[in-house]
């Protein structure tokens, strides 16, 4: 998969650009606070349907302007295709692939593949387990729709159950109320645990290679806080575990056992990683992860997404550039960096100024 070109319209600090991409290495060099990010953000908004910094629509349009417009053409297996994105600050965001209007974002995941890897990155690591979450969502939903489908349904039922938690009713209809979402909850819920099992035990021999690559030395283990039990069903085991802390949950007004719940644990040598290790060494991390996605994309749907770096070299020292570098030229990698690196050709270099290529 590759991006061919892409046409921003009052997106950002964009009033009106055309950038052109290539095969391998994009290096997208600028100064500070030239539109380097936000070009890489019109890419994942067109992956995704949102935008990485969690942005709302109306403020990714450019300053005094009332509508922008994202033009994505890229190539996959199956041929060439567009997605357009018409932001407005009156209106919803419309999206169209291939000419046809989408009208639900999980009919447009999947149809551009992205890994975006940013310093806020970092968060993956040392942050809050949503964060964790969000990686594992994300990424799967991208190569697997039923997955998708069965986190909407999931969010769906627990908000309901929540809102009887809370509810003001009696005591004995909350209960039969909770025995009727029991079932529904657990049964889903089995089904997004196991899918996140899969993925991560794909992922977990891939990304201890990568790290060894660049670390040279550094073990990674990678774990899920959620561990089955023996003779037991997942759903059998939430079920029991629903049961007993329903007193709880009565009490707080919310359900503290599900995938909503769980985490990644990360241990480099054995050490917990949050804990114990440098923020050199939890970037790293960080940035394993995301190339180790790249593979499991692409053992998935048969080919690489598009892999986007903002600002990752500046944290590097010249050995792990280097080897980071050597890494990426096998799939389509854009880059933004303030100077090139020093590299040997080939490679592509995009020059932004003030939201314009120069």
């Amino acid at each position: 998969m590759e991006v061919v070109n892409v046409g921003l319209i009052n997106f950002r600090n964009y009033v009106n650009a055309q950038v052109e991409f290539k095969s391998g290495l994009n290096f997208i060099v600028g100064a500070n606070a030239q539109g380097k990010t936000n070009l890489l953000e019109s890419l994942y908004l067109s992956s995704v349907g949102k935008s990485p910094k969690n942005s709302k629509d109306k403020q990714i349009i450019r300053f005094n302007s009332e509508k922008a417009k994202i033009n994505l053409n890229f190539l996959t297996r199956a041929g060439k295709k567009n997605i357009q994105i018409y932001l407005d600050k009156s209106n919803k965001k419309a999206i169209k692939l291939n000419g046809l209007n989408v009208l639900k974002l999980t009919e447009l995941v999947g149809s551009f593949s992205v890994v975006y890897f940013s310093p806020d990155e970092l968060k993956l690591i040392k942050e809050v387990p949503e964060d964790r979450r969000a990686f594992l969502d994300i990424s799967i939903s991208q190569f697997n729709k039923n997955y998708l489908y069965n986190l909407l349904k999931y969010d769906k039922i627990l908000k309901q159950r929540n809102t009887l938690l809370k509810s003001p009713q009696s005591r004995e209809n909350k209960l039969e109320q909770l025995a009727l979402f029991t079932p529904q909850l657990t049964e889903t819920a089995e089904k997004i645990i196991l899918t996140r099992m899969k993925f991560l035990n794909e992922l977990k021999p891939i990304a201890n290679g990568i790290h060894k690559q660049i670390t040279k030395t550094e073990n990674l283990e990678i774990g899920y806080s959620y561990s089955p039990k023996p003779n037991i069903t997942i759903k059998d085991d939430l079920t029991a575990m629903l049961n007993a802390s329903l007193e709880k949950e009565l009490e707080l007004g919310f359900t503290t056992i599900g995938p909503h719940r769980d985490d990644i644990e990360f241990k480099i040598n054995g050490q917990d990683c949050k804990l114990y290790c440098s923020q050199g060494q939890q970037r790293t991390v960080a940035l394993v992860m995301k190339l180790s996605l790249m593979e499991v994309i692409k053992n998935e749907i048969g080919e690489y997404p598009v892999l986007l770096l903002d600002d990752v070299l500046s944290e590097l020292d010249a050995d792990r550039q280097n080897r980071l570098l050597e890494f990426c030229t096998q799939f389509q990698t854009l880059i933004t960096c303030t100077q090139l690196p020093k590299i040997e050709p080939p490679y592509n270099a995009i020059k932004i100024e003030n939201g314009a290529v120069v």
